[in-house]
């Protein structure tokens, strides 16, 4: 979670940079595809566990 994290708050700085500075256009562009494929091969790589099953409590009778 925290390299996805990392990768979209990324992107949004080369578009805040790509905003201020135009100069900059192809670099952001460059940067942020990069970081947005490398947040998207996280999500895919991303193996989750499943959720824990509820025990049921044994009956106090």
């Amino acid at each position: 979670m925290t390299l996805r994290l990392a990768c979209l708050m990324g992107i949004v700085i080369c578009v805040i940079v790509r905003l201020i500075d135009f100069h900059y256009q192809q670099t952001c562009v460059t940067v942020g595809g990069v970081m947005l494929f490398v947040a998207l091969i996280a999500t895919l790589m991303n193996e989750e566990p499943p959720p824990a099953k509820k025990q049921k409590k044994p009956d106090p009778a």
